[in-house]
């Protein structure tokens, strides 16, 4: 960030890659700023970049990690719990997806239960989604304008299905960005 903090760069995602030469890991970036496609073992692209930079900016701008998960199937939770369910043809398409939902696509919590020496499974049929507006309530100085385009945008960065995501160039037109 310079001086005037009018200029910020973020770099190394840790996932420097060509497009299109990628390979399919459930363990691509760092588990907190970690896109959807990854876990579920889809192929991935640039819009994984989108997300990861969304993550940055909720966490620059609230002091506070947008998703805490302590696994794989946690962070999808937490993904849902933000967004929704999973487009089913997403679901289909993923390497992982088995690891995660039932053959009817229901998600299947998973968590280690240590009094019980095993892990326990859970299907949760109904995820309501909270939208990004219930973890970015108010921001100390910034007007309501400014406050709502940073939603937005970030609601934009967040979409599951990352053919739907925003791109780079739609971002940098975005009014957040431009101020417009």
């Amino acid at each position: 960030m310079n001086e005037a903090k009018n200029v910020l760069k973020l770099c190394d995602f840790g996932s420097a890659m060509l497009a299109g030469t990628n390979e399919v890991t459930p363990y691509l970036v760092s588990r907190y700023y970690r896109a959807p496609e990854i876990i579920l073992g889809l192929p991935y692209d640039h819009p994984l970049d989108m997300w990861s930079v969304g993550c940055c900016l909720y966490e620059l701008c609230t002091g506070k990690v947008l998703f805490q998960g302590k696994s794989n199937n946690e962070m999808l939770r937490l993904h849902m719990e933000l967004k929704g369910t999973f487009p089913k043809k997403m679901l289909r398409s993923g390497a992982f997806t088995m690891q995660h939902f039932d053959r009817d696509l229901t998600f299947q919590d998973t968590h280690d239960d240590p009094a019980k020496g095993k892990v326990v499974r859970r299907l949760i049929f109904n995820i309501k989604p909270k939208g990004i507006g219930s973890y970015i309530s108010n921001i100390p100085g910034e007007d309501a304008k400014t406050l709502s385009g940073f939603k937005d945008l970030l609601d934009k960065m967040f979409v599951l299905d990352p053919a739907k995501r925003i791109t780079v160039q739609e971002a940098l037109s975005h009014p957040f960005i431009t101020g417009k």
